[in-house]
């Protein structure tokens, strides 16, 4: 493998040091160009599922090819919260229920059914009982917490927030992700009312743009009107960038998780299947339109935004790799081959300055991979790379990174065999980085993969044909 050498010696390179096309604006001018995008008015209103914010119509990024991004379909196989912890504790009934129970009990003969201090014991039983699994009594304490809470302290009090949280992850170990819908709707107005701008309402505006994304891959709500998800996720992330640059500073790594946000967005928006001026039928449909038509331009301004982040705090040579390698797998995903392909070259002439230069480049570019690769919206479940899986297929994935000559060496019986035949047509839609060699993108022939039984029958595979 021939590599070009570099001037860099272990750090990532100054601006000067870099290429004049990629080298950067003045710090993070490009992050408070993104805040002066239009941000939808949410602060202190309720959060409607599909509520979008209106946006500005620019120009298409020059030179992309013309061709409409692959629809992501994404592994949904992971918990869409985490679960509680299964408590260590045996016996007819929990003892430590027990001693709540009798808590709640005698501060209600003495203090009524409103004493001060019950909220703070509901949610300990309350969380008790999650951890016992038993959801639907742990429910019923929750909900009573919350009002108790908004009679004593408010209705907006943030006594609330940890009540709603434990109460919406005992709906979601249910499956009822409607109802959880609606209670992170009112959890989203509690704690804009009652956060200040600081760590707790930066945090409270990710979980709730995480929550409009699961909601969102899940088909959580009205189809017709879903395409509000990913504006109003945009929409978050960008109001938890802005606390966050508030509180932490320009160049803070606390910026990271809302860039990385915001880079999901724009990657769920560019890839929204069915949505273009001739067949958008409500006002969110057509907001959609729009923020896809720009979705290159600000996604490319994201990416621009992390690298300059990482270098700001001294990212090693590595990261300064896959940084770039990151802006080209996003200009390589939107068909603009030139752009990407400028884009590797530069990472791989940065390769020689790593520890192992060799590793590097072979997980890089040793064999194609499916983009875009950003950890939950990754477009395919995880594959075994041989043919020990129940469902084995075999392609070939050309230079430009498309799939070639797809077949099927064996399958399993399912109940339903649909869902392999959707796995296998989001399988020849997904757009992959190449194999290089010698620095230049090849064909690779032979591939054989394989799914397992669970892998296959994914709820995330009975999404895509809505």
């Amino acid at each position: 493998m021939n590599r070009s050498t570099s001037t860099h010696r272990g750090v990532p390179p100054s601006e000067e040091h870099l290429p004049p096309h990629r080298r950067l604006p003045p710090p993070f001018a490009v992050i408070f160009g993104l805040l002066l995008w239009p941000v939808a008015s949410l602060a202190t209103e309720d959060l409607p599922a599909t509520q979008a914010s209106e946006s500005q119509g620019q120009d298409q990024a020059e030179e992309v090819e013309a061709e409409t991004p692959t629809a992501l379909v994404i592994d949904m196989r992971e918990n869409v919260s985490e679960a509680p912890e299964s408590a260590d504790i045996s016996g007819p009934e929990s003892g430590i229920v027990v001693e709540y129970l009798t808590a709640i009990a005698e501060m209600e003969s003495t203090g009524g059914a409103y004493a001060p201090g019950l909220t703070e014991q509901l949610l300990g039983l309350g969380t008790t009982l999650q951890q016992l699994n038993r959801h639907e009594e742990a429910i019923d304490v929750l909900k009573r917490g919350v009002h108790l809470s908004r009679i004593n302290t408010g209705l907006y009090s943030d006594q609330q927030i940890a009540l709603l949280r434990s109460e919406i992850r005992s709906h979601m170990a249910l499956g009822d992700f409607d109802t959880v819908d609606e209670r992170q709707r009112y959890l989203y107005r509690v704690e804009r009312q009652s956060l200040s701008t600081s760590e707790a309402s930066t945090d409270a505006l990710l979980r709730q743009a995480d929550w409009q994304r699961q909601a969102y891959l899940a088909g959580v709500g009205d189809p017709e009107t879903s395409s509000g998800r990913l504006i109003l996720m945009w929409d978050l992330y960008r109001m938890a960038l802005n606390e966050a640059i508030e509180v932490h500073g320009r160049d803070a790594p606390e910026l990271r998780p809302a860039l990385i946000g915001m880079l999901k967005s724009q990657y769920l928006i560019a890839g929204y299947q069915g949505f273009n001026d001739l067949n958008a039928t409500n006002s969110n449909q057509l907001r959609t339109v729009v923020y896809n038509s720009d979705s290159y331009k600000r996604g490319e301004s994201v990416l621009k935004a992390l690298l300059d982040l990482n270098i700001a705090n001294n990212a090693t040579v590595n990261q300064h790799v896959r940084d770039i390698i990151s802006m080209g797998d996003w200009a390589w995903w939107f068909g603009n081959r030139a752009e990407g392909s400028n884009l590797y070259a530069e990472a791989i002439k940065l390769i020689p300055e790593v520890a192992d230069p060799d590793a590097l480049y072979e997980e890089l570019f040793g064999l194609p991979t499916p983009l875009p690769t950003i950890a939950g919206i990754e477009p395919l479940p995880e594959a075994n790379w041989n043919d020990q899986g129940t469902l084995v297929v075999q392609f070939n994935v050309s230079e430009t990174g498309r799939v070639r000559d797809l077949e099927r060496l064996s399958e399993p019986q399912v109940d339903e065999p649909r869902v392999i035949s959707r796995l296998l047509r989001v399988l020849r839609n997904t757009r992959f980085r190449p194999r290089f060699d010698d620095g230049m993108p090849v064909e690779t022939e032979g591939l054989v993969w394989s799914w397992d039984l669970e892998d296959v029958e994914s709820p995330a595979l009975a999404m895509t044909d809505g």
